[in-house]
């Protein structure tokens, strides 16, 4: 499993194990979702160097308020590092982990045309038997593929577009 960034996928990880051994999954999820999704104008005055430390840290202590005490000390380490930028990005890896664990697995599927309720359960259930996992998926439509689909699950990367199908027979045709 990819996930983007070393630094975040390790505060992730971390806090997964604290909250596996608690028995608290759940909480530092919500938590770490709430943190995420903080005003930028709040992250940057967090992450600024020009406003004191200490005042930091007690804005820092008044958003973890009721937290987890392992979520608001590592707030409270962003903080200190000057690192809280990362704090989407943890939560969304953390996110990826739980998920991972849970053996739920993201699917992208972009196809020519919309695709009504029935067809896409359809296409989610194949999905799901194929990889043995639990899919949660998310469709987009790009005219530009003529016809098929493309889909990418995880890392995995599936082009049964026309247009990659069209693309593929005039390469063998130009050699």
């Amino acid at each position: 499993m990819a996930l983007g960034g070393s630094g975040p996928r390790r505060y992730a990880e971390a806090i997964l194990d604290i909250a596996t051994a608690e028995g608290a999954v759940p909480a530092y999820h919500a938590a770490l979702e709430q943190l995420g999704g903080l005003d930028p104008s709040a992250l940057r005055m967090l992450g600024d160097p020009g406003v004191p430390l200490e005042r930091r840290l007690q804005a820092a202590a008044a958003a973890t308020h009721g937290q987890p005490g392992p979520v608001r000390g590592l707030v409270a380490l962003l903080v200190r590092r000057h690192r809280m930028a990362l704090i989407g990005r943890i939560a969304e890896a953390f996110t990826r982990l739980v998920e991972h664990r849970a053996g739920i697995a993201r699917a992208r599927v972009t196809t020519a045309v919309e695709l009504d309720g029935a067809a896409r359960d359809a296409l989610v259930s194949r999905l799901s038997r194929a990889t043995g996992k639990t899919i949660t998926a998310t469709f987009a439509v790009d005219p530009d593929l003529l016809g098929g689909a493309r889909i990418q699950v995880g890392d995995h990367l599936v082009d049964a577009s026309l247009r990659a199908r069209l693309h593929s027979l005039q390469q063998q045709l130009a050699r």
